[in-house]
C-alpha cells in the first residue's frame, strides 16, 4: 500500500488532525526551551542558590498546564554537595514572552 492510498483510506481530516497535532509538539518543545531558560535565570539570581550547579534542560521536569498559560519548571541542583530543586512557574505573557510568576 502505497502512502497516497493510505491516506485514502484514513481519510484527509485525519491526516490533518495528525499535521496538527506534529506542529503543536514542535511549538511545546520550543515553549518548554523558553520556559526553562527563564527559570534558568532566576534560579542563577537567586541569592542563596545562585552559584549551584543545575541540571540541563534534559534533566529538568518540564509540565505545562491550562492551556499552556503556565508552565511549571522543576530544576535539580547541587550546592555544596547537596542537591536541591529550584521550582519555578513560568507564565505566557500576551506579547508571547515568559514571565516568572512563583
Amino acid at each position: 500500500m502505497t502512502i497516497f492510498r493510505s491516506v485514502r483510506a484514513i481519510g484527509p481530516v485525519t491526516v490533518m488532525v495528525a499535521l496538527s497535532a506534529l506542529t503543536a509538539c514542535g511549538k511545546s518543545g520550543e515553549l518548554n526551551k523558553a520556559a526553562y531558560d527563564v527559570c534558568l535565570k532566576a534560579a542563577q539570581q537567586d541569592s542563596k542558590i545562585g552559584k549551584a550547579s543545575f541540571a540541563p534542560l534534559e534533566g529538568a521536569n518540564i509540565v505545562g498546564s491550562t492551556g499552556e498559560e503556565e508552565i511549571r519548571v522543576n530544576i535539580p541542583y547541587e550546592l555544596e554537595g547537596k542537591k536541591g530543586l529550584f521550582q519555578c512557574i513560568a507564565q505566557k505573557q500576551r506579547d508571547g514572552s515568559l514571565k516568572v510568576v512563583f
